[in-house]
């Protein structure tokens, strides 16, 4: 299937790196404040089989996550979080997500006609399955079509399935910056190697509810900032 442009309500909350730890009303409360800045913005979604991208979609059109994304041991600490702290229905994000890349010249194209019509482009990766060539091939892709544009859209890399790292759950707020340095440089950095732009790296979870606003959050304060 080609990519599927969905027309939906999407919001979220904007927070600083420590966005894991903040209270709910403080997400709503900032994340009511950039309603104006983000409204009719149109965000591309890419990236290769099981990084979420499905999930993150679905989480922007809904504010729920599918019940068969979520780990059995983790599905209880789901809490219930009132409709209205994410109702997704102030900003009007216009969502486009595409199949896997594999690398033929159709899909390519694909890829590059999402990019081109896209105000925020969202690149996921699987922590579990870090391909460094094929992040390098996707992103020097990527910053190709970006310098051929005007204006050009924004790009942030997301790294999904965190919630599969131990040490990444174990470490507190005040850690997590230098995890995340440690991480990218370990992980990351042969993919990113090229680029005379680095994009902005968030890492983060979709494994529920809670989670996914919580990277949302911190996807929306990078791409407003």
């Amino acid at each position: 299937m080609g990519w599927e442009k969905l027309i939906v309500a999407g919001a979220a909350a904007a927070v600083a790196a420590s966005v894991a730890y903040w209270k709910r009303d403080e997400i709503k409360d900032v994340w009511e404040s950039l309603i104006i800045s983000l409204k009719g913005k149109r965000v591309a979604v890419l990236g290769e089989r099981n990084v979420g991208k499905t999930v993150l979609l679905r989480f922007l059109a809904s504010g729920e996550v599918p019940d068969e994304y979520m780990h059995p041991e983790q599905t209880m600490l789901t809490e219930k979080v009132e409709r209205k702290r994410f109702a997704m229905g102030d900003l009007k994000l216009d969502l486009k997500e595409t199949r896997d890349v594999s690398g033929g010249h159709d899909a390519i194209e694909e890829w590059k006609a999402l990019h081109d019509e896209a105000d925020i482009v969202v690149y996921l990766v699987n922590a579990q399955q870090v391909n460094q060539q094929r992040i390098r091939r996707d992103l020097e892709k990527l910053e190709s079509w970006s310098k051929a544009r005007a204006p050009q859209p924004t790009l942030v890399v997301i790294v999904t399935h965190m919630d599969l790292d131990p040490t990444y759950v174990a470490t507190p707020a005040s850690g997590l910056g230098h995890f995340r340095d440690r991480f990218v440089k370990l992980n990351l950095d042969a993919g990113l190697s090229k680029l005379s732009h680095r994009p902005p790296i968030i890492l983060g979870s979709l494994v529920n509810r809670d989670q996914a606003a919580k990277l949302v959050a911190t996807l929306i304060k990078t791409v407003t900032a």
